[in-house]
């Protein structure tokens, strides 16, 4: 499979995709009206229009078709003896070992972000701009995506390069090695993203003084948690959408708000999201998810192992592949580790879902004002087109979140009631 055969590929799934979304009327790319604060604990209904099921629809073939075709990509790379090629070329440019892993990486990213290219721009960005979500030009979109490139290369070659020593040196046990060496990687990961890979792509500033502040620290100061930071980030130069999370470990440990969160929803909503993100903190769900990490990797990292192993036995003579510790094998390894990643995702997505719950009903006990938050639901599902009730299949393989119209049952304590929305 050569570069315009897979660029071609890639380019039909994007048009087809595209002509399935389109929306029937041209979505508005101006933002939305400022919601005021709901004088009652009245919720308005959720009505889910075609526009929402469209829009869903097509994010669940992209991911489903764009994971299909990764695996094709890197299936054709090493078929196509390409990888071995690279390989060569990275062999007579450089001595170095660490600069040959740098440019036969560097060559092989770069050929698949370029193959893979069309349906990133159709997801990233001409679907969001499309259905009114984007605040991005294409330039700006782009220089996020090249940036985001760069930086998955820049972690990338130091780790690879760790996984080729620890083969080299221990062919057995290299993954049990290469887990105990994961415990301070990923620490240090959750502690840094936040200090120094998330500043990279926006701008992070403290909740001002005001009103809202003074509730949310007195909130925080029930929680048992009067210092909390709170952070403000500027998202409203990339999107519409809304949106808040929790992040960091340790000293790095935050709340981030959206600022587009603070600009679109009324005061008490906006508590009662945050009162879910506290919910996050005082549960300790960052520990706990470093933790499901840790232990999905002890189960991850042998099997990866054993299939990379038992392929390269079958087929790396074909591939002109030397054994485990050849930069042109490294596609086995991310072809492996996609495979068993996307195997597990009902797993890592039903224990986020568990916690994320867990969350909810913090929040619900914190702020006492469950229609505050139902409304916040129904305006994510109406404004930011979130599906509230998934397809059983697609909530189990894609959901790290309970669908939008079961939050609003649970904090309405609608229970055994149809989702909301339905």
């Amino acid at each position: 499979m050569n570069a315009a055969k897979i660029i071609l590929c890639s380019a039909v799934i994007a048009v087809g995709l595209l002509l399935l979304s389109r929306p029937r009327a041209a979505a508005s790319p101006l933002p939305q009206p400022v919601q005021q604060a709901a004088a009652s604990d009245s919720v308005p209904p959720l009505v889910v229009t075609p526009r929402m099921r469209r829009y869903a629809r097509t994010g669940y073939a992209l991911y489903f078709a764009g994971t299909l075709y990764g695996w094709a990509l890197l299936w054709g790379v090493l078929a196509s003896g390409l990888s071995a090629r690279l390989r060569d070329r990275a062999e007579q440019a450089v001595k170095n070992p660490w600069a040959r892993l740098a440019v036969y990486y560097g060559l092989l990213t770069a050929g698949l972000a370029l193959a893979q290219f069309p349906l990133a721009w159709y997801g990233g960005f001409w679907r969001e701009r499309a259905y009114g979500l984007s605040a991005q030009s294409f330039g700006a979109w782009l220089g996020d995506w090249l940036k985001g490139e760069a930086v998955t290369w820049a972690i990338s070659v130091p780790l690879i390069m760790l996984v080729l020593r620890l083969i080299q040196r221990s062919p057995r046990f290299w993954p049990l090695w290469l887990w105990g060496a994961s415990v301070p990687i990923v620490a240090f990961g959750i502690f840094l993203a936040p200090l120094v890979i998330d500043p990279l792509f926006n701008k992070f500033t403290p909740l001002p003084p005001g009103a809202l502040r003074v509730r949310i620290e007195q909130l925080a100061a029930q929680a048992g948690i009067p210092h909390a930071p709170i952070y403000v980030v500027d998202k409203s130069r990339q999107t519409r959408t809304t949106n808040a999370y929790v992040t960091g470990l340790g000293a790095s440990a935050r709340i981030v708000i959206w600022d587009t969160t603070l600009q679109q929803l009324p005061s008490d909503e906006v508590v009662g999201i945050v009162g879910h993100e506290m919910g996050h903190y005082v549960l300790k769900h960052i520990p706990w998810g470093f933790a499901e990490t840790l232990a999905g990797l002890l189960i991850l990292l042998p099997l990866t192992a054993r299939v990379a192993g038992w392929t390269l036995a079958k087929r790396g003579a074909r591939w002109d592949l030397r054994g485990m510790t050849d930069l042109a094998a490294l596609p086995v390894f991310l072809l492996t580790v996609s495979v068993l990643s996307f195997l597990a995702d009902p797993i890592t997505n039903g224990l986020s879902r568990r916690m994320e719950h867990q969350a909810d009903a913090y929040g619900l006990a914190a702020t006492h004002n469950g229609p505050a938050l139902a409304r916040a639901f129904v305006y994510f599902a109406s404004h930011d087109l979130s599906d509230p009730n998934p397809p059983p299949l697609v909530k189990l393989w894609l959901f790290s979140h309970p669908p939008i119209g079961e939050r609003i049952n649970f904090v309405l304590g609608r229970k055994n009631a149809l989702p909301y929305g339905t």
